[in-house]
C-alpha cells in the first residue's frame, strides 16, 4: 500500500530493467504551477522521464537541481545531465489538490564519498566490502554501477558512492561510479559524523578517516566541527593518509514545513524510544510511530530495530516525521511493477522482460497463483539472484487493481 500516490500510474519496473541493461535538505516554497500540499521524498532515483523516487513520479520541468550544495541548473535537461539511476536524492515539491500530480521544486543530491578504493574483500558471490577514505561501502545486487563493474573495481580507482548509511555507519551503495584513478583525481569528499574531535590539534575522525582542519580552522562557521555533527568535508590526502580539509560544511538536513507529506527510505540507525510511541532514526531523520494507528507493511512494530531497512511515510511536525505507514524491506530487495507478459510455469513468469520465480514461501496479496493471467498488473517484491537480475525471486506478489 502506498498512501502518497497511485502506484498503478508508476512503472517502478524501469529501475530493474535499467539495471539489467547497464540525503538532501533545504526549505520548500509554494509554486511550480501546482497547488496543494508540500511533499518531500528522500530515496533512490529509479526512473527518468521527469524523476521517480520511492515510486512517486515528479514533474521536474521547472525544478532547481542542486549537486553537493550548489545549484547547477533547472529542468529536465539538468536532471538527465547530472543525475543517474541509483543515486539517493531528496525531492521537494507540491502535490495537486486531487493528489494525482506531483511537481518538484528542488532536487537535491549529495554523494556519500568520493575517493580512492583502499581495499576490496568478498562477502559472498554477489556482495563485496569496499573501503574508500576509511569508509566501509557495501556493494551488491542493488548497486547501480557506472564506468565499472563489481568484478573490474580495483584498489586505486577513484569512485563516487551514493547510498544509505546503516546502523554501523557503513554505506549501503545504491550507486557507484568510477571517476578515474589516484593519478588523475586528487580532490576528494566524504560525508559523515564527527568523532574524536581534538580542538587543540584541529583533527577529528569520520569512521576510519582522520581529518586535519588546521589550515581552515579560522574560516569555519561557529560550531563546526563538533562531535556527532553530520558534516561534508572536501580536501586532499596527505602523505600519512589523513585528509587535509579545504572545506567543511554541515551535511544535508531535511527542512520541510509542518504538515508537509514526507517519505523516506533507509536504515534504522538508532532507537530513541520504544515505549508506547516508538521513536527512531532513519539515517539522520527522526521518525515517530504510534503502533495503534500506523499501517505496517511486511512487518510489525517489533521489527523496528537498528540495521533494519524500511520506508516511512507521514507528515512533518517540528522536523519529526510522524509516520502513518511503515514498509519493511530486506537489504537487497527491489520492487518491479507491470503487466504479466508471459507465463512459463506455475512458478515462473515474466513482467516485461524481467523473469520472476516464486516458491512455497512467496506471499500472494489480492489474489492467488491461480489468478496469474496474461495482462494482469502485478507488483513483485523480491531479491535478484545475481548481479544481472536474470531472475527475481519473489517474496511477495501483489495484484494491482488501481
Amino acid at each position: 500500500m502506498k498512501s502518497l500516490y497511485s502506484k498503478g500510474l508508476i512503472l517502478v519496473s524501469l529501475f530493474c530493467l535499467v539495471l539489467i541493461s547497464c540525503s538532501g535538505g533545504g526549505g520548500m516554497s509554494a509554486g511550480g504551477g501546482i497547488d496543494g500540499t508540500g511533499i518531500m521524498s528522500a530515496g533512490v532515483v529509479t526512473a527518468f522521464g521527469s524523476v521517480v523516487v520511492n515510486g512517486t513520479e515528479f514533474d521536474t520541468s521547472n525544478a532547481a537541481i542542486f549537486i553537493n550544495g550548489e545549484e547547477i541548473g533547472v529542468g529536465d535537461d539538468a536532471v538527465l545531465e547530472n543525475l543517474d539511476i541509483g543515486m539517493v536524492v531528496t525531492v521537494e515539491g507540491r502535490t495537486s489538490k486531487d493528489g494525482t500530480r506531483f511537481t518538484a521544486e528542488r532536487v537535491v543530491y549529495s554523494d556519500n564519498v568520493v575517493g580512492p578504493v583502499e581495499s576490496i574483500s568478498n562477502i559472498d558471490a554477489t556482495t563485496k566490502e569496499v573501503v574508500v577514505l576509511g569508509q566501509t561501502v557495501i556493494v551488491n545486487v542493488i548497486t547501480k554501477f557506472k564506468e565499472t563493474t563489481l568484478d573490474t573495481l580495483a584498489p586505486g580507482d577513484v569512485i563516487e558512492v551514493s547510498g544509505y548509511l546503516d546502523d554501523n555507519r557503513a554505506i549501503r551503495a545504491t550507486f557507484l561510479e568510477k571517476k578515474g584513478d589516484i593519478t588523475s583525481i586528487l580532490e576528494y569528499e566524504v560525508t559523515g559524523f564527527v568523532e574524536n574531535l581534538d580542538a587543540n590539534l584541529k583533527t577529528f575522525m569520520i569512521n576510519g578517516l582522520k581529518v586535519d582542519y588546521a589550515s581552515i580552522a579560522n574560516n569555519l562557521s561557529p560550531g563546526i566541527p563538533a562531535d556527532d555533527l553530520f558534516v561534508e568535508v572536501e580536501g586532499q590526502l596527505a602523505a600519512g593518509g589523513e585528509m587535509r580539509a579545504a572545506k567543511i560544511q554541515l551535511g544535508d538536513q531535511f527542512d520541510g514545513d509542518d504538515g508537509n507529506e514526507f517519505e523516506i527510505m533507509g536504515y534504522v540507525t538508532e532507537i530513541i524510544s520504544d515505549t508506547d510511541i516508538i521513536e527512531f532514526k532513519v539515517g539522520n531523520q527522526v521518525v515517530q510511530v504510534d503502533p495503534d494507528i500506523v499501517d505496517f507493511v511486511d512487518g510489525t512494530p517489533g521489527d523496528i530495530m537498528p540495521g533494519v531497512k524500511l520506508e516511512a511515510e507521514g507528515s512533518l511536525e517540528d522536523g519529526i516525521l510522524m509516520a502513518w505507514e511503515v514498509e519493511f524491506w530486506k537489504p537487497d530487495q527491489i520492487e518491479v511493477e507491470g503487466l504479466l507478459t508471459s507465463i512459463v510455469s506455475a512458478t515462473e513468469f515474466f513482467i516485461g522482460i524481467q523473469k520472476v520465480q516464486t516458491n512455497p514461501d512467496t506471499v500472494f496479496e489480492g489474489g492467488s497463483r491461480n489468478d496469474l493471467k496474461l495482462g494482469v498488473r502485478l507488483e513483485v517484491k523480491g531479491v535478484p539472484v545475481d548481479l544481472n537480475h536474470s531472475v527475481l525471486m519473489a517474496d511477495k506478489v501483489s495484484f494491482e487493481t488501481d
